[in-house]
């Protein structure tokens, strides 16, 4: 069964505030990129990486992947003005049908082995898997003016991370149905819109997203 991972990393890091791009912040003397990378070549469940980062940052990202060499990339791509877009743009760029497609944000850097096997395993099993980690805080419904109109049974609420996973044959469907620059957060919505299985995967407390200077200290806390 062979499995193509597809890294969305062309976001700006507004809000990690740093005049560097987010692919390339340093944490603990890497570049942020590379630890994602450095997690999916580890897996020997993944056969193929293709990354999408803003054009003007291609070269730089082969000068990372050359340096620590990173074997498993077949294939980089300019990212789209959504994440949507870009993972579009990746898809496409797989230039031979597999049978599992595993995406994966750029900016969390720790994806676990297991969490990577199972959520292939569940995506050949359901169709599609997402990472995920049930949420822990009481959530409010609100309506535009911030009152709460009701509080949800946070029994059924997760917190969507990545990767997600999802047979090719699908998720190619879900993607052609997509008109225009459409953006969505997650990459199950594509799904969800064609009424397909996503099943959940409960993954470890440490796969964070490095979005804000705070997230940034944690990460270098769990190195």
């Amino acid at each position: 069964m062979k499995t193509v991972a597809i890294i969305p990393a062309a976001g700006s890091g507004k809000r990690l505030k740093s005049k560097e791009k987010k692919p390339f912040v340093l944490l603990g003397g890497k570049p942020l990129i590379a630890y994602s990378l450095e997690a999916l070549a580890a897996a020997k469940y993944i056969n193929g990486i293709i990354i999408a980062v803003e054009a003007e940052s291609i070269e730089r990202l082969k000068e990372i992947i050359n340096r620590y060499g990173f074997k498993k990339v077949i294939g980089i791509v300019k990212g789209g003005k959504t994440r949507t877009e870009s993972v579009r743009n990746c898809f496409r760029a797989i230039d031979k049908p597999c049978d599992i497609v595993l995406i994966h944000d750029g900016a969390r850097p720790f994806p676990e082995t297991r969490t990577i096997r199972d959520s292939i395993r569940y995506a050949k099993k359901f169709g599609g898997c997402v990472a995920a980690r049930p949420a822990t805080d009481t959530i409010k419904l609100v309506d535009k003016n911030l009152f709460v109109e009701r509080t949800l049974d946070r029994k059924y609420l997760w917190s969507a991370q990545t990767p997600q996973t999802f047979r090719y044959d699908i998720l190619k469907k879900a993607l052609s149905r997509i008109k225009g620059n459409l953006n969505m957060t997650d990459d199950a919505c594509v799904l969800e819109r064609l009424g397909k299985t996503v099943k959940i995967l409960k993954s470890s407390a440490r796969n964070i997203k490095v979005t804000t200077k705070e997230d940034l200290k944690i990460a270098e806390a769990l190195i």
